[in-house]
């Protein structure tokens, strides 16, 4: 079992290879999970993004972690940084982006 469940779960259900055919950007994605879940479970999955962000966790092992969790977007290719894509989604999932 994964250190961040809520995460794993919303990453693998959400984030997964076919995402792009249902949003057409993350951002879509983040908001229709936030509609669709409890706020409990929004929370919880943001409360696994501070915690894992709270590591000193290089760029290759935050994407090692979240592609481990099912994640099939790459914020690189976005011109983002791994702990700065989390990061928004961070402030997204709790109303703060």
């Amino acid at each position: 079992m994964s250190d961040y469940p809520q995460l794993e779960n919303f990453l693998a259900a959400y984030f997964h290879q076919d995402w792009q055919t249902e949003h057409a950007k993350p951002e879509g994605v983040i908001d229709y999970y936030r509609e669709s879940e409890s706020p409990a479970q929004v929370e919880a999955a943001a409360e696994d993004i501070a915690r894992l962000l709270s590591h000193d966790h290089d760029e290759a092992t935050l994407a090692t972690i979240a592609r481990g969790m099912g994640c099939e977007y790459d914020p690189t290719e976005d011109g983002a940084t791994w702990r700065a894509w989390l990061g928004r989604v961070y402030g997204l999932l709790l109303g703060k982006g």
